[in-house]
């Protein structure tokens, strides 16, 4: 026989799945859901509990528990942007900054980059979010004297392609995606606010100008529980 907490558990997933509780509807509160069910409070934090650790949910400190949206369909090709695809579906796109640097670049990022060991190279990790839910974690890496002022500059703006243009240098084209898969690691859980069981697509993708000229390398993870890959032929 299965518990109280699992019976309310399948009942929910089965709601969300169904679509009657919709993407980024916020779930009854813990004492309204225990009086309807007929259940205790410690049931339905545990059914709420399991609804977060598969991703279904999402629970925030003095708000409330959300559902999740799930199956952003991001359409990779020559051009495409993550948040310019969120928005197309109808989704608010929005960046958190985790931290941005100018290092020196090894062997393997200098090959990457097309460009000399030792080099001076902008490295800059970012959170990108959907409706507030944080959706990838990636961290880029680009040649620090292709723009004057670089980092300065790409902080104000906010957008690498939006100061390609501004610097009169083009658009942005992405030259190879490689895609795998993989469980997260602490950090990348606490940031993506994902379990630990939860697999993440890991892409590593170069993006070039033009003219061939690679300026930009970059690693993300991606919360596979709310994004699909489908890959556009140019």
């Amino acid at each position: 026989m299965k518990s109280q907490w699992a019976a309310l558990y399948e009942n929910l997933k089965s709601d969300i799945e169904d679509g009657r509780l919709a993407a980024g509807e916020r779930l009854p509160p813990e004492q309204e859901l225990s009086a309807r069910h007929g259940v205790s409070r410690n049931t339905v934090r545990r059914a709420y509990l399991a609804l977060s650790q598969d991703g279904s949910i999402r629970s925030i400190n003095g708000r409330g528990s959300f559902v999740m949206r799930t199956n952003v369909t991001y359409e990779i090709d020559a051009v495409s942007r993550f948040r310019d695809v969120l928005e197309k579906q109808g989704v608010a796109s929005s960046s958190q900054l985790v931290d941005s640097a100018v290092t020196t670049a090894d062997a393997e990022l200098a090959a990457r980059l097309e460009t000399t060991e030792g080099s001076a190279v902008l490295s800059q990790t970012t959170i990108i979010l959907g409706d507030g839910v944080p959706f990838i974690l990636t961290t880029r890496y680009f040649p620090a004297d292709l723009i004057e002022d670089f980092e300065q500059r790409l902080l104000r703006v906010g957008s690498f392609t939006s100061l390609l243009k501004e610097a009169k240098l083009g658009d942005l084209h992405r030259k190879s995606t490689t895609v795998g898969a993989r469980l997260p690691d602490e950090r990348e859980s606490s940031l993506l606010k994902c379990p630990r069981n939860a697999p993440l697509l890991d892409v590593v993708a170069t993006g070039m100008l033009a003219d061939g000229r690679i300026v930009e390398w970059q690693h993300a993870v991606m919360n596979s529980r709310l994004i699909k890959l489908s890959f556009v032929n140019a």
